[in-house]
């Protein structure tokens, strides 16, 4: 089984999915500090030191060489060269993934995240011939849902809980 690793950075009218570099630790903080941005995604606040510490796991994780493995990848603004979020892919079994993505909260609304997600379900099918995609929210997240449902994903179970309890949805999107 070959390693899945994209061909970076994806580009996009507005946005680049790149590896993360050392000085994107003042963008992450942003959103890594955010508790409106935290509440639905498995981290907790991070203050710049724990940012710091989750930058440097992340700097390596451009490739997947095995299930269970994901790729984090940066979300620029090319615009502006910020990083406003990040998208993730979890490989699965053959043809399967998991997707996860984050926007900054200031950024939302504004397409960003479909644009970065769509960008990225494109690069992973054409590269590793993924056919079916999950992603899981957590029940409230309603912004998350839509953006999933416009993607063509639907919910496929119910019965998911966070570590604290809360429920969550899988959603799921096949080729």
């Amino acid at each position: 089984m070959s390693t899945w690793e994209l061909d970076l950075p994806v580009e996009t009218e507005r946005l680049l999915l790149r590896a993360h570099r050392e000085d994107d630790l003042d963008d992450l903080v942003v959103f890594h500090g955010d508790p409106a941005i935290t509440r639905y995604i498995p981290w907790p606040v991070r203050d710049r030191e724990q940012t710091r510490e989750a930058l440097a796991r992340k700097l390596d994780g451009t490739r997947a060489a095995a299930p269970g493995e994901w790729i984090t990848l940066a979300v620029e603004e090319r615009a502006t060269g910020t990083a406003i979020g990040e998208v993730l892919v979890k490989r699965e079994e053959e043809g399967h993934a998991e997707v996860g993505y984050v926007i900054r909260t200031d950024r939302q609304g504004q397409g960003l995240a479909t644009e970065a997600v769509t960008a990225l379900l494109d690069a992973v099918t054409a590269r590793f011939g993924v056919r079916v995609v999950d992603a899981i929210v957590v029940d409230g997240n309603d912004a998350s849902a839509r953006l999933l449902e416009r993607l063509g994903f639907v919910p496929v179970a119910h019965d998911l809980v966070t570590p604290e309890g809360e429920p969550m949805t899988r959603f799921r999107r096949t080729q």
